[in-house]
Formats: structure tokens, sequence, C-alpha cells
């Protein structure tokens, strides 16, 4: 398809009258186009298409219907039928009412050119760089971070059905295109096993069986894998990625021993590399606390400046897999923040995000962060002895415990960002101790000590955040899980609409974050025509009426 940028066509005068007619207060869309114009730009989407060919669907249309089918929640087909029967989205588009619209797959297509050049933050970036042309966001401000578990659109699967399944998808894969050589070496049982989908509801119920059963699949996945790899075998059957997924996860479940295949007990990877499902290969399975899923991490990042006449608007969407914690992230944003526009002078987020690294990098990049440090490490008990009770000589390399005892040995564990250093007790000095219970379980007490720098920036944050001015500062982050409970509620945010992987996650992420910008821009543009401020206050419960009224009496 080929694209030729043309300007913003003005709004037909008919659909203009009729839409005001029947919407006289407005709707989103029609206050949106009104107050802000055309936000995107057939310009900005000119290197998705090609030159030469037949004329493609305007993709400044596309990109805004892609972000109101977020502010509705709608699904393709119900978002191309708003485009051809709507008012207000005719009014928003410069359509006339006469404006047919378009197939829905149209909406698929533009999703996938936007991941395939890598120009998802399209989406979300024009609405920013208005937010700072119109004053609205500021360029160095105060913004705040929060992630949330999202689902991926896969059931969660035990380890015995993701391997039968991937097994199925590889047969079908082969029968689709590569059926003369599957009939070549096609077990007959294959069919009776994979012909359905493989779950656990067809499983044997006796334990026994279903030992059987994981020994059976093992070893059906191994004869294919025996043929794939044959030297007669084409190359493009042993680079079907159906074929090299089977590879990946019967090394995950299963060992060979010559032509037998064992199922593993523990699988010889981490959970970071652990295949989870074979219909979404990026998915992963991971908990937090009583929270368990497959899927990803979202990470939104917004501005909270508390001027009453300012919005708060998200600025930047981070899509993680599910097993990546926050900490592992945090220096990547803090330095993708340093480089953004807008910027900002302070950065809220939890203790899941700041570490020793992040306080170090804070004042290479000239921003704040604020926000609490875990724990120190040590003992749990009210009586027992942590890394606070101990009196370290950085220069002497010694350490004294609470009972005058000198540590023992100071040894550097590894160099690099992981770097730390291992302090040891004598056991002599340990075990005749009368505190002993209150330090250790073991012969002798040892600590892991990061190096003074990150070490004394942490020791600084703790004894800061227990200063009521900092819990005063640090209350600013507390909007923003108002934020995530918004993209939930109301525009799906927790669960993916496609299981083609993280790009297409992140797609989903950034499209639901400039959706709610517009929920936010339109509920600003009212309130400025009220000359009311941007962010009302919560009114006041009954309880606290009646406390007023009291005082007033």
């Amino acid at each position: 398809m080929s694209m030729k940028p043309q300007p913003l066509d003005p709004i037909p005068e008919e659909t203009a009258q009729v839409a005001r007619k029947a919407f006289p207060k407005g709707t989103l869309p029609m206050h949106l186009r009104d107050a802000l114009g055309s936000v995107y730009h057939d310009e900005e989407f000119a290197d998705l298409f090609a030159t030469r060919g037949r004329g493609a669907y305007s993709p400044w249309r596309l990109a805004v219907v892609t972000v109101l089918q977020r502010v509705y929640n709608l699904t393709d087909r119900q978002a191309a039928e708003e485009v051809a029967g709507r008012l207000d989205w005719k009014y928003a588009l410069s359509l006339p009412l006469e404006d047919a619209g378009f197939d829905f797959s149209v909406l698929c297509e533009f999703r996938d050119r936007l991941v395939n050049h890598d120009a998802v933050e399209r989406l979300l970036g024009p609405i920013v760089r208005l937010g700072v042309e119109r004053g609205w966001l500021k360029a160095r401000g105060h913004q705040r971070t929060d992630s949330t578990h999202v689902l991926a659109a896969v059931r969660r699967l035990s380890w015995l059905e993701a391997a039968g399944e991937t097994m199925r998808l590889a047969l079908t894969a082969l029968a689709e295109q590569e059926e003369a050589w599957l009939r070549t070496v096609l077990d007959p049982g294959w069919l009776d096993r994979y012909v359905h989908r493989f779950e656990q509801a067809r499983f044997p119920k006796a334990q026994r069986a279903q030992q059987g059963l994981e020994q059976q699949v093992g070893q059906d996945i191994l004869a294919l894998l025996l043929h794939v790899r044959a030297a007669s075998t084409p190359q493009r059957i042993r680079d079907l990625p159906a074929l090299r997924l089977l590879e990946q996860v019967f090394a995950q479940h299963y060992e060979q021993h010559e032509e037998r295949a064992q199922w593993r007990d523990d699988p010889p990877f981490g959970a970071q590399e652990r295949i989870a499902t074979p219909h979404d290969v990026h998915a992963r399975y991971s908990h937090k606390r009583e929270t368990t899923w497959v899927g990803y991490k979202v990470h939104l990042r917004e501005t909270c400046d508390q001027e009453p006449h300012l919005p708060h608007l998200i600025v930047a969407v981070h899509t993680s897999r599910a097993t990546v914690p926050d900490s592992a992230v945090s220096e990547q944003m803090l330095e993708e923040l340093g480089r953004a526009q807008p910027g900002a002078t302070h950065w809220y987020v939890d203790a899941g995000y700041l570490h020793a690294g992040v306080l170090e990098q804070q004042a290479h990049q000239q921003i704040e962060v604020v926000g609490p440090v875990a724990p120190r490490p040590g003992r749990k008990q009210a009586q027992g002895y942590d890394q606070s009770a101990f009196a370290i000589d950085w220069e002497a390399q010694q350490v004294r415990c609470p009972q005058g005892k000198i540590s023992w040995k100071w040894h550097q564990k590894q160099e690099g960002p992981q770097a730390s250093i291992l302090v040891r007790f004598a056991p002599q000095d340990c075990q005749p101790c009368p505190q002993r219970t209150h330090c250790t379980t073991g012969k002798q007490r040892c600590l892991e000590l990061l190096p003074r720098e990150k070490f004394e920036a942490l020791e600084q944050r703790r004894q800061q955040q227990d200063q009521p001015a900092f819990r005063q500062a640090y209350a600013r982050r507390a909007g923003v899980e108002g934020t995530v409970a918004q993209g939930v509620i109301r525009m799906g945010l927790r669960r993916c609409r496609s299981r083609k992987g993280d790009d297409y996650a992140h797609l989903h992420h950034v499209s639901i974050a400039a959706a709610m910008n517009l929920v936010r821009l339109d509920a600003f543009v009212i309130a400025q025509a009220q000359g009311a401020p941007a962010r009302r206050p919560r009114p006041p419960s009954p309880l606290q009426r009646l406390e007023e009224r009291l005082r007033g009496a």
C-alpha cells in the first residue's frame, strides 16, 4: 500500500451541523477536535507506507480511531462500526455523513505497521508534545511512576500442557506448510494425542498414568525432532518457527538420553527464560505476594505538578516481562527520563524501584528521586541486630559488632555493578557470645555490604524517609495508583488483546496511555470553559460534613 500525505481536511459543513444538533453539549471526540484540532498528521506516518501501490486509508484517521478505540474499550469490529455510524466520530475524523468507513481489518494492519517500524510511540508522543506547546506540561516538573501486572491473552497452562500444546502447534504448522514431508514421518498415535487441544481435562486422573503421559509426550517430541535434525531434512523445515519453539520447550522440560526423553523435575532455565505457553512465547509466569499471573508488567510515568490549572498526563510507558522486577528497570527509566521532553526535577517511585544504583545515578541525571528504600538486611526479630548495630571502619576494612568484637575477614565478593563486600566474624568470638541468639543462627555472623558510596547513600535515604517532611513530599506519589485503576477499570489495561508478543503488548499499553490522556484533556477543556480547576478536589464525606457543621455550631 502507498500513502501520500494529505493536509487536514476541514469538518464537512453538513457533518458539523448535524453533529452539533444531535449533541448540543458535545462529546469527547467533538471536544477534542474543537480544542486540539487533529493531534496526528499523515506526515508522521509516511515512512510506514510504500511510495507506490494502492492508496492506503489516511493514517492520521487510523491513529485517532486506534486511540478512541481504547477510550471506549472497543474491539476492531466495533470501532469500525463506530466510524461508519457515529456522528461525533465522523466529526472528529472530518468525514462526510455518507462515508461508509473501512473494514475492521485495516486497524490490525495499521498496528502491524506501527510495530514493524518501531513507531508505537507515535501514538503517545504527539499528545505529549501538544501538551508542552500549549503550556499544559512543564519543561521540567514533577513526575511519578508505578507498575501493574498485565495478563496475556492466553490461559494458564501446566508444564505438561505447555509441552503437549507446543507439539500440537508444531504438527499443525507442518500439516499446513509441509504436508508431504509430514506424511513420511507421521506416527499414527500423534493424531490420537494431538489432533485436539492438549488440555488437562483430557489427562488420565491417576498420578502414575499422568507420569506415563509425561514420558509419552517427551518421546513424541523427541521422535519428531530427530526427524527434523536428520541430514536429509530440508533447511526450510528446520527453520519453521514452530519447530524452533519445540526445540526450546523440549530442552526446558526434558533431558535427552540418546533416543529416550526423561522429564525434568527442575527446569534448567530461570523464570525469565522459561516459556509459559506456546501461544505467546514472550509471556512469563510470575508471582508477587498473593498475585500470580502469566503475562507482562506495564510501568506508567505521569506528571504530578500541584498547580490546579495543569492536567496530569502520562508521558511515558515501559513494558517488561512479568518476571522482571521493578528494580531491574529503574535505572533505565531514570536514564530515559534524563533525556525526555518534558523532563523532570523530581521523580516519585515506591521502594520496589529504588536501590543504591538509582540513588547513585540521580546526581548524574540532575533528577531528585523521591521514595523509600528497603529496610536494612538482618535479623527480623525486634531484639535482633541488623546492620545498623555494627560500626563500619571503611579505611581499616573492619567491622565492630555490638559486643565489641572485630571482624575476622573482609572480602570483595565481586566486581562491577553487582559488587559487594562479605564480612565475617570469627567463630571463636560468636559461639560463646551471650547475645548470639539475637545475632545469628549459624556458627558465626556474616554481613554483606555494598561498596561505600552506595552503602552511605542508602543509609542517608533511610534516615531521611523517617522524617515527616519526607513523608509529606512522598505522598504525591499516591495519585499514580488512581491512574493505574483508571486504565484497568475503564480501558482494559489489565488484559492484552493480542498473543503476538511483547511488542504488541507495548502497543496496547501505549494506546491506552494516549486514550487516558485524551480523557483527561477532555475534562481539562471542559473545566477551562467553566473556569474550574483542572482537577476538582474530592468532595467531603457525610461524616466530614457533619464534623464541619458541628465545628461551625
